[in-house]
């Protein structure tokens, strides 16, 4: 049941029980007659969670109970441990009104309502419910399996010693651990050098693996060593769309292979992680949210007709940009916490939508 978190139900959660499943005490203390309250009342039996008793109460009388415990027959209210007052067997009680401290049957939820519905996706938080309405599995939709493909000349894995021109090969693990984070299943992660062929080949593998989603990272645009829109169309991939006015993405592609997505994501790696955020957790189910909006810290003037991804930090309800927005600033990507989208000239203080980064 724990792996259910966030992933995206397939069929509703119904409930299978009344929860509360009878009537019950919130708090420890005496069961009672209202109507005998105040007074004193004459204390025998108990009932504790998950041991009801078989007390019925009569006149002026009265049973210990614990919290969660079934209420007694004949009980319809119960005074806290703190306000009884006398001996064990003849307690003295202040007046209560009919229902205090009781859970009633079914208030929670009743068996037959639907707790969640299909296309949900459970919160860490919502499993202890999924399980407290009696499900010990649910349907959940299988994880969409995704591959992953660098390119470039340049690239060369962490730990390696860098020559000349070279730079670390994050982007695979960083848009990895994004996929895996929108609730993807990662089934190859591999790179190639700036060749046709090769871009081609590793395409047509990862088709060949079963995957749902095939995302690439770099060589989408359209210089003299960018294969992948071409490797896509002679590989019978459609262009669903090419390009988009948000800074610092540009160059996103976006094609489909009979029922496989196929997402081309600039090489950049603060560009590669933001066009991830914007598109490809859409594209596997989570989409980013966007209903909240919150001031920036300071005046901000996109460029014309183009509407701005800012890096922010989030510090007491304001959005405060980043010094590096380059989309080569990777480093930026560890120390944004907040991802704002900025159209038009917009002056400190006013509001814009903004998106969590690294939200699951």
């Amino acid at each position: 049941m724990a792996d259910a978190a966030g992933r995206i139900l397939s069929r509703d959660v119904v409930a299978s029980v009344d929860l509360p499943s009878a009537d019950s005490a919130a708090m420890d203390g005496l069961a009672v007659r209202s109507r005998d309250t105040p007074g004193v009342v004459a204390v025998s039996g108990e009932h504790r969670a998950g041991h009801p008793g078989e007390v019925r109460l009569g006149p002026g009388q009265a049973a210990r109970i614990s919290t969660g415990a079934v209420m007694p027959e004949g009980a319809d209210a119960v005074v806290r441990r703190e306000e009884v007052r006398g001996t064990p067997d003849a307690a003295e009680v202040p007046g209560v009104a009919s229902g205090r401290d009781v859970r009633r049957r079914g208030e929670v939820i009743t068996a037959g309502a639907v707790l969640m519905p299909a296309g949900a996706r459970p919160a860490p938080t919502a499993v202890a419910a999924l399980a407290g309405v009696g499900w010990a599995e649910v349907w959940v939709h299988a994880r969409p399996r995704v591959a992953v493909i660098g390119l470039g000349d340049e690239l060369v894995p962490p730990g390696s010693p860098l020559r000349p021109g070279q730079v670390y090969d994050g982007n695979r693990l960083g848009v990895g651990a994004q996929i895996t984070a929108a609730g993807g299943q990662v089934i190859s992660n591999s790179s190639v050098g700036d060749d046709r062929d090769a871009t081609v080949w590793a395409i047509h593998n990862a088709l060949g693996m079963g995957a749902d989603m095939v995302v690439t990272v770099g060589g989408v645009s359209a210089g003299d060593h960018d294969h992948v829109r071409p490797a896509m169309r002679s590989l019978g991939a459609d262009e669903v769309f090419r390009g988009v006015r948000v800074v610092p993405c540009r160059p996103v592609w976006l094609g489909r292979r009979d029922d496989v997505v196929m997402l081309g994501l600039p090489g950049n790696p603060a560009s590669a992680a933001i066009a991830f955020h914007l598109f490809g957790r859409a594209l596997l189910g989570h989409p980013p949210d966007w209903p909240m909006r919150a001031p920036l810290a300071v005046d901000w003037s996109p460029r014309p007709g183009m509407t701005h991804a800012v890096r922010c930090a989030l510090r007491d309800g304001v959005l405060h940009p980043l010094a590096a927005q380059e989309a080569h600033a990777v480093t930026s990507m560890a120390l944004a916490d907040a991802l704002a989208l900025v159209e038009g000239d917009t002056a400190a203080g006013q509001p814009v939508p903004w998106s969590p980064l690294g939200a699951a």
